[in-house]
Parts: C-alpha cells; sequence; structure tokens
C-alpha cells in the first residue's frame, strides 16, 4: 500500500484493504471493470428496446386479483441465481466506488437483478425522471421499437425527432 493512503487510512481499513491493493487483484478488478462496461454498454439499450411498451403503465396481476403463477423448480433456481448475482454486483460496485472500476453502474445493475419490496415503485420511479424517459425512447426509436408509454402522473414531455417530429 502507498505510503500516502496508509497515513490517511485507520489501521483497520489498511488491513481490509491491504489484500485488495495486490497487482494480481488489481489487474482482475480492472479485468472485470472492462467486461462490465462492455456488457452495459451492449447489454442496457439490448434490455431496454425489448422492453414491452407497456411495461411501467399495466396494471399488475395483484391488483387485477390474478393468482401468481406457480414457477417450476428450475425457475425457482434461476431467481435465486440472479438474486445473487445482483447481490454480488451491488458488493462489487461498493468495492469499485473506492478501487478501479465503474462502481455506481455494477451497483445499479446489480439492484436491477434483485428482487426486494418496492423494486417496481423504484423503477417507476427512475423511468418517470424527464431526462431518463426521453433518453430511453430516443433509443428505442432509432432501434425501430414504439416508445415506452407514460403513466398520468410522470412529469415527461413529448420526444421529438431531430426534424422536430412528435416520436410514439
Amino acid at each position: 500500500m502507498p505510503d500516502w493512503l496508509a497515513r490517511w487510512l485507520p489501521d483497520w481499513a489498511s488491513a481490509l484493504l491491504e489484500p485488495l491493493l495486490e497487482p494480481k487483484v488489481l489487474v482482475g478488478l480492472a479485468l472485470f471493470s472492462v467486461v462490465t462496461f462492455v456488457g452495459s454498454v451492449v447489454g442496457v439499450p439490448y434490455f431496454l428496446t425489448r422492453l414491452p411498451a407497456d411495461y411501467f403503465t399495466h396494471h399488475e396481476r395483484a391488483v387485477l386479483g390474478m393468482p401468481e403463477p406457480r414457477l417450476p423448480p428450475w425457475r425457482i433456481l434461476l431467481r435465486v441465481l440472479k438474486n445473487l448475482l445482483g447481490a454480488i454486483l451491488v458488493l462489487l460496485g461498493i468495492l469499485f466506488l473506492v478501487l478501479p472500476g465503474q462502481g455506481l453502474l455494477t451497483i445499479l445493475v446489480g439492484v436491477f437483478l434483485l428482487d426486494f419490496p418496492g423494486k417496481r415503485r423504484f423503477e417507476r420511479w427512475l423511468i418517470a425522471r424527464p431526462a431518463v424517459f426521453r433518453a430511453i425512447n430516443a433509443l428505442r426509436h432509432r432501434a425501430g421499437r414504439p416508445s415506452l408509454e407514460a403513466r398520468p402522473s410522470w412529469p415527461v414531455r413529448e420526444a421529438h425527432d431531430d426534424h422536430g417530429d412528435r416520436m410514439t
């Protein structure tokens, strides 16, 4: 660990960071960071353009009184693995806040993989931000997909293409 860093950190923090600052670990973290960055640059637009246009506006099954479908064991296993991956990404993202890597992006991807109470409300809150909503719909427009439908309570403005035409 560099002397300038060791002087500023408490002893317990130095002991925790010491193994992470080994060259092999830093190279591994840098490679993981590159892979997650490339994955996010490719994966995020791919998944955003494949969402149904009414993904954030359709009624939930519970509101309609429809029972949740019974999941086969392999789907339960996949859900557990997805949540495990999400938790690992959140933890790695926290580490990437102080080590080389895409910390906030890794945390965000991890949070979207996790299942937790209020997740749907959080997704809707995030997507309702006008800049986020416009950016996603512009991406969907370039991919030839219909724009996401806005909920009436969202403060979004109409998105327009380069020629001033309304994008649908």
